[in-house]
């Protein structure tokens, strides 16, 4: 009994919790568990492996410059250290020394230690750079700037006669006002509006004034036909008067008189603009209009000293029409060789111009020359024009004619570069032509950028150029780098030249091409009403005092280029016949 009694408790003890609850309902519950939430496991994401970093590009191997060319355009692109390494491994010569310092003075370029300066000024002193790069040595800690060859100031040598617009009276406000408050009918060519304002003013005028008032109507009664009233006006304002402006209206009663067939009224305006005049090709102007009215009045024995009196400014247009028209020598005089060319042209600045000038480095070589002329003996100036002018630089050729120290010269013909060049595809017109406009465009500078966009030598808009690169089928568009080609740009001017000779404004004759090359050919289609078959009327009726001055201008040069050629000069013989002359042929 015993035995079952203890596996009676064992088996009490070994009942679970709630059995034992079930058997004893008084027993305490035990506390009902929460429910648990299962959540979905943490996954940490595994990161995607970092990929191994792509090596930089090696960087191309610099190129470095293999002759002058390619060290010059590493300057001109700001490729410092390319120009550097170019002019290292380049041989002494010329150009070392003025491409070094073309690097150090640059724009933007490293900047330069004080022993380099000093070096290269104590090998070229006479650079053009010199001074610059001496004032650098200064600021670079030099105690005393390094000794260099400084320019010394230049002065005008000279220049062809160019008849030019009389300056306005100064120093009276009426004057001024008239001036502004007649402009708006001088635009519309209203004469009787402007001649209503000028009589209300003549009270307040001084001679001289009245007598610039006085042209100012006149010219718009005489651009318009009404010869009469310009004449009537010109010849009243001009009473009292006894300076230029007394000049100009005396000049227009004699325009307008011819225009009336009035000989001895023509006769007396133009005799008293030569009185009068100051201006050299005015003068010639007016002596040879003169001599024209003299032999209209068939006064024979005043013609030929008249003409002589025009003659004396055989630089002018009107000068070469009256020694044509005498039979004289129409060619500019030349003096004997200049001096010491031999000893110029081994001078250090004159041998890196001809170094550049065989690299295609023709600006440079420019500014070279010029410089020279500027610090050397004044004596040499002749040498270096004839030099430039061997070198085919003639913006440096026209510059120096113009420009030099004090005790520098040159020769008249001197202002007439006759650059062996031929333009790309030929030359189609007379180079002599194209060289004339040339000087009257841009005085040769190939570079020359007008404020309408015009460029070059020729001054030609890049979209004319454009529109006969399409027409030839070779592109659409040419731009301002490419228009500063010389022989491009002559490409193009003649091209144009071409266009309108073809046009029916012009009608083939030369003056009204040159006219339309300056101001267009729809104004010159317009100038034909009142020239009486006269060309040189027409040329002095031409309403643009621009293009009025501009076409006897281009003439002139065109003449004078002919004659330091030994050509004939077929135009001139025309004119001075007073017949119109047509387009010179190739």
């Amino acid at each position: 009994m015993k035995s079952v009694a203890v596996l009676a408790c064992a088996g009490l003890f070994s009942l679970p919790a709630a059995a034992q609850q079930a058997d004893d309902p008084l027993a305490p519950l035990d506390p009902v568990p929460a429910p648990q939430t299962v959540s979905p496991p943490v996954t940490t994401p595994t990161p995607a492996p970092t990929p191994a970093p792509t090596p930089a590009p090696a960087p191309p191997p610099r190129v470095i410059p293999r002759d002058w060319r390619g060290v010059f355009a590493a300057i001109d692109a700001g490729d410092w250290e390319g120009a550097r390494l170019g002019i290292a491994a380049m041989p002494a010569g010329p150009l070392k020394p003025y491409a070094t310092a073309k690097l150090f003075a640059a724009r933007g370029s490293p900047v330069v230690a004080l022993p380099d300066i000093t070096a290269l000024l104590a090998q070229a002193p006479e650079l053009p750079q010199a001074e610059q790069l001496s004032r650098l040595a200064v600021t670079r800690g030099a105690t005393q700037a390094p000794a260099v060859y400084l320019p010394r100031p230049t002065i005008p040598l000279g220049q062809a006669p160019r008849r030019g617009r009389t300056r306005p009276v100064q120093g009276e406000p009426a004057a001024d006002a008239l001036r502004i408050a007649l402009e708006p009918f001088v635009k519309v060519d209203d004469g009787p509006g402007a001649e209503a304002l000028y009589l209300q003013a003549v009270p307040t005028l001084s001679y001289e004034a009245r007598a610039e008032a006085a042209h100012r109507v006149a010219w718009i009664y005489f651009v318009a036909g009404r010869d009469a009233d310009a004449r009537r006006i010109a010849t009243e304002g001009r009473v009292g008067a006894t300076g230029e402006w007394a000049a100009q209206t005396a000049w227009i009663a004699g325009l307008a008189s011819w225009r009336l067939n009035d000989c001895v009224a023509a006769y007396d305006g133009f005799r008293e603009a030569a009185r009068l005049g100051r201006d050299a090709e005015f003068n010639a102007a007016a002596n040879y209009w003169t001599a024209r009215a003299a032999q209209a009045c068939r006064r024979p024995r005043e013609v030929s000293p008249l003409l002589r009196a025009a003659a004396r400014s055989p630089e002018s247009f009107y000068g070469l029409l009256a020694r044509e028209a005498l039979g004289m020598d129409k060619r500019l005089p030349q003096s004997a060789a200049a001096r010491d060319v031999d000893h110029v042209e081994s001078l250090p600045n004159v041998l890196r111009a001809a170094a550049l000038v065989g690299v295609g480095r023709r600006a440079d070589a420019e500014e070279l020359l010029r410089h020279q002329a500027k610090i050397g003996n004044p004596v040499h100036h002749r040498a270096l024009i004839r030099i430039a002018a061997k070198m085919n630089l003639p913006g440096a050729q026209f510059w120096l004619a113009h420009f030099g120290p004090v005790g520098a010269s040159s020769d008249p013909a001197d202002r007439y570069p006759r650059p062996n060049w031929t333009p790309y595809n030929g030359w189609r017109v007379d180079p002599a032509l194209a060289y004339a406009h040339v000087i009257q465009e841009s005085n040769f500078r190939a570079e020359a950028v007008s404020p309408a966009g015009a460029v070059g030598l020729m001054q030609v808009r890049p979209g004319t150029a454009g529109d006969t690169a399409r027409a030839r089928g070779t592109g659409a568009s040419v731009g301002t780098a490419a228009l500063q080609d010389p022989l491009a740009n002559i490409d193009y001017g003649q091209a144009f030249i071409e266009l309108i000779r073809r046009n029916g404004a012009t009608q083939g004759q030369l003056p009204k091409v040159i006219a339309a090359y300056n101001a267009g050919p729809v104004p010159v289609a317009r100038w034909a009403y009142y020239d009486r078959g006269d060309p040189l009327l027409w040329i002095e009726s031409i309403p643009y005092w621009e293009t009025r001055f501009y076409v006897p201008a281009v003439l002139r040069n065109m003449w004078v280029i002919q004659g330091l050629e030994g050509e004939a000069t077929p135009t001139l013989d025309a004119l001075a016949q007073h017949k119109w002359p047509e387009f010179p042929n190739r």
